[in-house]
């Protein structure tokens, strides 16, 4: 429930409270008299002296609020003290209220704390009657079940009777951008150590349900060297086309792909992805990628490939996200010859906070690489390199780790609203090897028309193996849902 709802729901409340109840509040009726019924039910005891004391504690509720609040939930009337901490998100408290609450509380209550809970069974339970409960809540309860078309159908016919509710529409272009088919079109740039990059690149998918449908992701690499590189010439063209599957429900979600990568040789392509939400607040997740592009040296990036595998716990405790994760890497020609390995352990804390309509984060990282390579370079990779400059030092540094701060404003992915949308994230970190470096990424979006998306980006910094190259990378992509 959002912030705003949640006090028009504490005004109406107070409001029904003050006409019903002022006969109690303005002849401040015998404490014996209101308090008997209290003495036989210990749990509505425990909510008043909650609610007395949080109310001391909120300076905003002035005695005239405090003094109706207490005089409604004495009387048995706990309803406005419900809408009072749901406004002001006590969630505890609401829930002690309940639990202490002589008469049956309402539903809308009910979805409000379930939501916050993330209890999917109480979810299921409350949609079996839909009637009575806010739009807005019954929307993000079937987002959570994972029932994206119902809420697409819900929310469009509540649109047609307010076309103006924003956030009615913040929340149908939130089940579009999780649940619709889309089309994603992209051209990018990318320039590092006298190596250009650039070309097409196509992503789609198409829902054929709630909780499954097909991927299809193709792109296109052309290469232009300057005359300062290092590299010999390699293949003009590089082109990777995959097609696969993706399945999700309420707390899994699994994407998978196979194709064929094309450069200086033909290799099949995969990648694997999942997720498992293990409660509202953690969240585990992996992925594998077999024969994927690398862009972490120029030679790589014309020969070479990866093969990565990793595994990540999110865990979010009030305005923090902590993060802590481990992998593994290896880098391998384009012909299968071996070049290293990579296995690293990497942890992060985000602090959160609300800047404008967008979130601030911000909070140190830190990870560590060990990383092993052969001495010598052969196969394809060898045949990009000057005569005699075979050190594999050319294409993979040795051991490193990192330790910094990471600041990130905003993402285009969540912004589907209706004005520009900019974003930026920066990290700064020390690197055992090379010193102070960084990584700096900005751009904005914009719908244009409708639950689409324009961005353009730009980002410049040190590549992520250890080597103290430079890149830079210009992107402009259009994403259209239908």
């Amino acid at each position: 429930m959002s912030r705003g709802t949640r006090n028009a729901l504490w005004l109406l409340g107070l409001g029904v409270t003050l006409v019903a109840n002022s006969a109690h509040a303005a002849t401040a009726a015998a404490p014996a008299r209101l308090e008997a019924p209290l003495q036989s039910n210990p749990s509505a005891v425990r909510a008043l002296h909650d609610l007395a004391a949080s109310l001391a504690a909120t300076p905003s509720a002035g005695n005239f609020t405090r003094g109706t609040l207490l005089a409604a939930a004495r009387c048995g009337d706990y309803l406005p003290a419900l809408s009072w901490s749901l406004a002001q998100g006590y969630w505890r408290l609401a829930q002690r209220l309940i639990t202490g609450n002589p008469r049956p509380t309402p539903r809308w209550i009910r979805l409000s704390l379930a939501l916050h809970r993330r209890d999917l069974t109480e979810l299921a339970s409350l949609l079996r009657r839909p009637a009575g409960l806010a739009p807005v809540d019954r929307l993000q309860a079937q987002m959570d079940l994972g029932l994206y078309g119902q809420a697409r159908r819900d929310a469009l016919r509540a649109l047609r009777s307010d076309p103006w509710d924003r956030v009615l529409r913040r929340e149908y272009l939130r089940a579009i951008r999780r649940s619709a088919s889309y089309l994603d079109l992209q051209a990018s740039w990318r320039s590092f150590d006298g190596l250009n990059l650039y070309g097409p690149r196509l992503a789609a998918r198409l829902s054929l349900a709630d909780h499954w449908g097909l991927l299809v992701r193709a792109d296109t690499l052309a290469r232009q060297m300057t005359a300062n590189t290092p590299l010999m010439a390699g293949s003009a063209l590089s082109s990777r086309a995959m097609v696969g599957l993706f399945w999700r429900i309420a707390r899994w979600r699994i994407r998978a792909q196979v194709g064929q990568y094309t450069a200086l040789r033909s290799n099949i392509a995969a990648r694997l992805a999942a997720s498992w939400r293990v409660t509202t607040r953690a969240e585990l997740s992996a992925a594998a990628d077999y024969h994927a592009r690398s862009f972490e040296s120029p030679a790589l990036a014309l020969g070479g490939m990866v093969d990565r595998a990793g595994l990540q716990w999110t865990q979010r405790l009030g305005a923090w996200t902590g993060s802590v994760g481990l992998g593994w890497k290896r880098y391998l020609g384009q012909d299968g010859i071996p070049l290293g390995r990579d296995q690293y352990l990497a942890a992060a804390a985000m602090w959160g906070h609300a800047l404008g309509p967008w979130e601030l984060q911000v909070g140190p990282f830190a990870d560590y690489h060990a990383m092993t390579r052969r001495r010598t370079v052969t196969g394809v990779l060898s045949a990009l390199l000057p005569p005699g400059e075979h050190a594999p030092g050319l294409l993979l540094s040795g051991s490193y780790a990192d330790a910094g701060l990471r600041l990130q404003w905003a993402a285009w992915r969540r912004a589907l609203g209706a004005a520009w949308t900019p974003y930026l994230t920066l990290s700064v970190y020390e690197n055992t090897r090379y010193g102070a470096e960084y990584q700096l990424g900005a751009g904005i979006s914009t719908p244009i028309l409708g639950p689409d998306r324009l961005r353009i980006g730009f980002a410049q910094g040190q590549s992520e193996n250890g080597l103290a190259l430079t890149q830079q990378i210009v992107k402009i992509g259009y994403r259209y849902y239908f």
